[in-house]
């Protein structure tokens, strides 16, 4: 009864943590790791269609605002 308890608080919260973030956020919060390695990021950039590298990242956030 006490794990079901911990896990239904732990979605919970983790819900009430992550409520305003937009789809885009999350997808650029995704293609972080990838930022500090140029190859693996242009790898990840052809292979999703999403930017990855931190200056097309930059890009899409000023275009957002």
């Amino acid at each position: 009864m006490l794990f079901i308890l911990l896990g239904l608080a732990s979605s919970i919260s983790g819900y009430y943590c992550l409520r305003h973030m937009s789809l885009l956020d999350m997808e650029q919060a995704a293609m972080l790791p990838f930022a500090d390695d140029r190859p693996a990021a242009r790898r990840v950039e052809e292979e999703t269609g999403r930017p990855c590298l931190p200056e097309h990242l930059a890009q899409q956030s000023a275009l957002k605002a």
